[in-house]
């Protein structure tokens, strides 16, 4: 059943008196520099009604001079208990109804917050995600493929859809499918939302985000900005790795293979195995982005080699690689009957006016 906000919960912000219009929750367990870029950025937003809850998991830095020079910067800490709880226990403490996401090495651009609130007017959308870009340690972007660029096409073929069950079905059949891209840090959802769905799962040491997201998927709608507003750190102690993905990613699936199953739902079991088939191919998918990223830095013998790579994983694999990434780079996320369809009816908008 679709999760139906009303109106007078999406006037009043905030279930408490004066409650900012946002509650940004980082969790961080080894602090650092990046923590404080991280902080910083949101500071350096456009919309400056926020709060900004800090939940230390484990993490001895002092970051007292934050707190005492902004009143919006609250501090919680804890023993180490992993990313599921600090994230809970934030949200727990959030005063506003709207929760952004933030993890303690990525950065948010300045209109990211102004951008989504402004799409969370509507009261039938829970969650609204934004375009990524990644960054290297010192903050230079890095090319690594489209992470969310799908999201546009599957939003604007799902929006033919007659209903809004019509639309939430289709919406979760792509997410289970692979055809959606998200990213935690970019999220921006409402806690009525997540509290309803119960919160991340602490049992899941990774793949807790994409287990929430994909539950969300079944239960909301969802809006993509089509913009870079958020920017993905990769360096050296990222707690993601392939292995550690697929094997985390196989599992949050297995969970919608056995609902699918005890539901009688023919169309979600054949999404899910679908996402499952294309998932075994995960491997080659993350070698021919490394490919790229060599092949711009001109390094033909690195992108031959993770090339080589990817076709060894999964010809398959690197075949829908490619195609998707043909899909990103030239069609603009739409699948070729959704660029088809787009450009025609611009055209008749062109016409018309």
């Amino acid at each position: 059943m679709a999760v139906q906000i009303n109106e007078e919960t999406r006037r009043n912000v905030g279930h408490q008196v004066n409650a900012p219009s946002v509650s940004v929750i980082i969790p961080s367990y080894r602090g650092g520099r990046f923590l404080r870029e991280a902080v910083a950025s949101v500071q350096s937003q456009t919309l400056q009604d926020f709060e900004i809850v800090i939940v230390l998991d484990g993490c001895e830095d002092d970051l007292s001079d934050i707190e005492q020079s902004d009143q919006r910067v609250r501090i919680l800490r804890q023993r180490r208990r992993g990313a599921s709880i600090a994230r809970n226990v934030g949200i727990a403490q959030a005063n506003s109804e709207v929760i952004a996401f933030l993890d303690d090495d990525d950065r948010m651009l300045p209109g990211r917050l102004s951008r989504q609130l402004g799409a969370m007017k509507d009261s039938n959308v829970g969650l609204c995600h934004t375009k990524c870009r990644a960054i290297d340690e010192d903050g230079r972007p890095i090319p690594f493929g489209d992470a969310t660029g799908a999201h546009v096409r599957a939003l604007s073929e799902t929006a033919e859809s007659e209903s809004i069950s019509g639309a939430l079905a289709a919406q979760y059949r792509a997410v289970l499918r692979g055809d959606e891209g998200f990213l935690l840090s970019s999220v921006v959802v409402r806690k009525s939302l997540i509290e309803e769905l119960g919160g991340f799962n602490p049992l899941l040491p990774l793949g807790e985000d994409l287990d929430l997201l994909f539950r969300i998927a079944r239960e909301s709608s969802i809006c993509f900005l089509p913009e870079v507003l958020t920017e993905y750190r990769r360096h050296r102690d990222n707690t993601w790795s392939e292995t550690t993905t697929t094997r985390e990613m196989k599992l949050v699936l297995m969970q919608h293979v056995v609902a699918a199953k005890a539901h009688g739902d023919v169309e979600n079991l054949k999404a899910a195995r679908t996402g499952l088939a294309n998932l075994m191919s995960g491997r080659a998918v993350f070698a021919m982005h490394r490919a790229r990223e060599a092949r711009l830095r001109h390094d033909y013998v690195g992108a031959a080699g993770a090339f080589g790579q990817a076709l060894l994983s999964s010809p398959r694999g690197s075949l829908r690689a490619a195609w998707r990434s043909v899909e990103n780079d030239m069609l603009g996320g739409y699948s070729i009957g959704g660029f088809i369809r787009s450009r025609s009816k611009a055209r008749g908008n062109l016409s018309r006016s």
